[in-house]
């Protein structure tokens, strides 16, 4: 039997090792970049990055509650955000668009 990873519809894995948070969840500079660009807060700018990745990894777009907190404070960090920084977008039709 395939892994949930493996899929036609996969999931975000229960336990990620350090390794596989850099590989899957570490933005680049071009991919950063171009966030700031068009995130108008920290809160967007977190969650639109973490919604990107995710994508890469997964094929679509999870909502943000089931993203593990795991990948959110990875990312977090990687973007010199604070802690009290929470990933969100404004309404459902931000989020769809």
């Amino acid at each position: 039997m395939a892994s949930v990873e493996r899929t036609a519809y996969p999931r975000f894995k229960h336990t990620n090792t350090s390794r596989e948070l850099h590989a899957a969840f570490t933005p680049g500079t071009a991919e950063v970049a171009w966030a700031r660009g068009k995130a108008r807060s920290a809160e967007h700018l977190l969650a639109l990055v973490v919604l990107l990745k995710s994508y890469q990894k997964l094929g679509y777009f999870p909502d943000l509650d089931e993203v593990p907190q795991l990948v959110v404070e990875h990312v977090r960090g990687l973007l010199e955000l604070g802690g009290e920084v929470e990933p969100r977008h404004d309404s459902t039709r931000t989020a769809a668009r």
